[in-house]
């Protein structure tokens, strides 16, 4: 175990950082480790929280900058670390070939959190994670609630996926990487969005809006941003390891809650189905959103009800 203590400004809540490392079986193992930090009150109920792949071990906000989930994490969300203890991680990023699931699911489960028994919140490829975690130890689970996830990719997210990598591999080849990370950002993004949103935002924008440039210059600036912040290898390792999931749920005790949306085009409200109809003690909740995949970050007041009504 390794941890260190950072004090923030008052307004923050302090916030323990910690290494969460074990040995990978198999004939790929070896020594893999995440960095994980836990916030809230010592003897607060205990919450795993994993995002997508975007989201790291910065759940709420501090002094370097905003949580990855606000509105829901955070003073007066349903995570708040007032009221409860708090784990979240950066994901693995470096294994041979890739680091699975399963890999991500062994970090949240290292000694090093010092949590014995938990709830889980999991979103979008933290979602898949969550029910390997729960898959993988019931014992320690109390919850799981997922959010745009299900067990397994559907065929048509493999699809754009295996595009964007491909788009990410020819810039390495030619020697311009960020530029494909850069483009592949701007094709996911039309894929976690949806075409009545594009559609009232960008056709005949106010040109006094933060609209006004139009579509292209929206995916541009997205992209640039994604790509300024993420390195080719770490989005090839993760998108890898989205689409070679397949968790076995029926090895999930706990009670399980859904949380989709109609318009989600890569975890379509039907996976999310047929991955309940697996399981013991599960159930769904689908809303309509005009966000798509992307509802579990936008659709914040939604969200808030869907994990504050948990039993």
């Amino acid at each position: 175990m390794s941890a260190a203590v950072k004090l923030d400004a008052a307004r923050f809540a302090p916030v323990s950082d910690v290494v969460c490392g074990f040995t990978r079986p198999g004939p790929d193992g070896g020594w893999l480790e995440a960095c994980g930090r836990l916030t809230g009150p010592e003897d607060g109920p205990a919450t795993v929280v994993l995002g997508g792949v975007s989201a790291g071990r910065r759940l709420i906000e501090d002094e370097d900058g905003p949580g990855w989930w606000p509105g829901v994490a955070g003073a007066g969300g349903a995570l708040d670390p007032a009221r409860r203890r708090l784990l979240s991680l950066d994901f693995i990023d470096a294994a041979d070939p890739f680091p699975s699931v399963e890999d991500q699911a062994d970090a949240a489960l290292a000694d090093a959190t010092g949590l014995e028994r938990f709830s889980i919140v999991g979103a979008s490829y933290g979602g898949v994670i969550a029910l390997e975690i729960a898959a993988r130890a019931p014992d320690r689970v109390r919850r799981v609630d997922v959010l745009c996830a299900a067990a397994r990719p559907n065929p048509m997210a493999t699809a754009w996926r295996a595009i964007q990598r491909e788009t990410v591999e020819l810039a390495i080849a030619a020697g311009d990487p960020a530029r494909g990370v850069d483009l592949a950002r701007r094709l996911a993004m039309t894929t976690y969005r949806t075409h009545e949103e594009f559609t009232a935002r960008f056709t005949d924008p106010d040109p006094k809006s933060r609209d006004a440039a139009g579509v292209e210059a929206y995916l541009a600036a997205r992209g640039a941003d994604y790509a300024g912040q993420t390195r080719p290898d770490r989005f090839l390792a993760l998108s890898r390891s989205m689409d070679s999931a397949d968790v076995a749920v029926e090895a999930i005790t706990a009670p399980t809650r859904f949380f989709s949306a109609s318009s989600d085009l890569l975890v379509p409200p039907a996976d999310i189905e047929a991955t309940v109809a697996r399981m013991t003690d599960a159930k769904v909740e689908r809303i309509d959103s005009l966000y798509g995949h992307d509802a579990f970050l936008k659709e914040t007041r939604a969200v808030n009800a869907f994990l504050e009504s948990a039993p």
